[in-house]
């Protein structure tokens, strides 16, 4: 939870008292300094990005923090307020204590950034802490005769490489034991160790990545991590934690829905491809904001959910099926025979008609699958996976030609018809059920050729989607 601050903070090489609260950072000046309208306004003149910064500081408490802020700010007589997304508060370094000559002295050893660790309702969701205990019950009177703990090991959950810094990623248990009437508590962490010292700018980066990650395994958007830590590693090759990162951006109202549990990508299904995911997140090549904001609006299609559906479906049939490879020899060969006669016409002509030409070669060498094409070859890939969902939507003659279509190639031409549509702006669009299967196949499309890309067996893609989706039958 954060909590309220003060302390200096330095901001254009001078230093300033500050106060923080409320996501608001204010400085104050040691005298008034009021600005004109025209001197206020002149660094955010159209066409100027607005960027985000770091001012550095130190609390009152001592310790050292980073605010990344706005650049642009609110300025009354000098006095600034910004805007704050996040909050880096740390120690910078670490004091060791021993004694030398019946002296009490220690050395001062600065503190580096060698992981993260994030907890909170979402990771006890994803790697449950109820696995924490061992229950043992007697068979001839039906009661529970011992309760314990199991002994805490980490758990893997993938080595990968990003930026020349290896980052393994584990999840464990943390049991607490207290006198109250809940004698034990657990709780579950996702720990991202690093190879080697990295930047603030770096573990930020990681932990983001990993946000995202849980987007997508819990397919929604409010993730909530209630405790995000920095730890180092000392001598004794033990974590040290030495700081807190506080995300000011992230969505702070948690899933409060009953199905909380049942809607996950678990990491029953996923175990050690959480790293797969992770990278693929920061490289970029994965798109989710066609996700629900949260369990609640998943049956809640409008069109900006439709919009995003198509747009992430094309991102990763871009990702993992290039043209090259789905297209026939005779159809590249007639294309790249096109192209060279439209590049002879070209040099050929002269003015408009060279300019149409020009243009007709660009809509040639545009030229690819329809989306219904695209929709068909992903689904015959992915069909040992995805059968039982077509049956479920479209029963078992998903794949049986009535007039010369079959039930799931008209789907697939209707869901092409409105992308188009909707791309060029048609607003007399009508929706049927089919369009409602298709939205659903398209979403389950998404999970099953991304989790068969990193090397997730048939069976676990299946059982996972079945409860990320929240279907309501049995494989067997």
């Amino acid at each position: 939870m954060m909590v309220d601050m003060k302390g200096f903070v330095e901001y254009e090489d001078k230093q300033y008292p500050f106060s923080f609260s409320d996501s608001t950072l204010n400085l104050y000046p040691d005298k008034f300094d009021s600005k004109s309208i025209e001197e206020w306004f002149a660094p955010y003149e159209r066409g100027e990005v607005i960027e985000n910064i770091q001012l550095h500081g130190i609390t009152a408490n001592r310790k050292n923090v980073i605010f990344e802020v706005s650049e642009q700010y609110s300025d009354q007589e000098g006095f600034l307020s910004f805007d704050v997304y996040s909050i880096f508060e740390y120690d910078s370094a670490r004091y060791q204590p021993y004694i030398e000559d019946g002296k009490h002295k220690y050395n001062v050893k600065k503190t580096k950034i060698r992981g993260i660790k994030l907890s909170g309702v979402d990771v006890d969701v994803f790697y449950s802490p109820e696995n924490a205990y061992f229950i043992e019950t007697s068979k001839k009177q039906d009661i529970v005769t011992k309760v314990g703990v199991k002994r805490i090991v980490e758990t893997p959950l993938g080595l990968i490489e990003w930026n020349g810094v290896k980052i393994e990623l584990t999840a464990q248990y943390k049991v607490k034991q207290s006198f109250s009437p809940e004698p034990l508590h657990s709780t579950s962490e996702i720990i991202a160790s690093f190879s080697e010292d990295v930047s603030f700018d770096f573990a930020k980066e990681i932990y983001l990545g990993i946000y995202q990650v849980f987007r997508y395994v819990m397919r929604r958007n409010n993730i909530v991590f209630n405790n995000i830590e920095i730890f180092d590693i000392n001598e004794k090759n033990v974590r040290d934690i030495f700081g807190k990162f506080y995300d000011l951006k992230m969505v702070h109202e948690k899933e409060n829905s009953s199905k909380i549990k049942r809607r996950v990508l678990s990491y029953d299904y996923i175990g050690e491809k959480l790293g797969e995911l992770l990278k693929a997140f920061l490289e970029g090549i994965i798109y989710i904001d066609h996700l629900p904001d949260s369990i609640d609006k998943t049956n809640k299609f409008g069109p900006d959910r439709m919009i995003f559906d198509f747009v992430a479906f094309e991102r990763e049939y871009a990702n993992l099926y290039p043209e090259t490879e789905i297209r026939s020899e005779k159809y590249l060969q007639a294309k790249n025979d096109a192209l060279n006669m439209m590049d002879k016409l070209i040099n050929e002509r002269s003015g408009k008609v060279k300019k149409y030409l020009t243009t007709f070669r660009k809509r040639i060498a545009a030229d690819e699958n329809s989306l219904a094409d695209r929709i068909l070859v992903v689904i015959k890939d992915c069909l040992s996976i995805m059968e039982p969902f077509l049956v479920y939507e479209l029963g078992k003659e998903y794949n049986i030609k009535v007039d010369e279509i079959t039930p799931l190639e008209n789907i697939a031409s209707k869901m092409n018809t409105l992308r188009n549509d909707m791309a060029h702006g048609n607003l007399d669009i009508q929706l049927d059920k089919d369009h409602i299967f298709g939205f659903e196949i398209i979403e389950v499309l998404l999970y099953a050729m991304r989790l068969k890309a990193v090397g997730i067996e048939d069976r676990k893609i299946q059982e996972g989607i079945i409860k990320i989706m929240g279907f309501n039958f049995a494989l067997d």
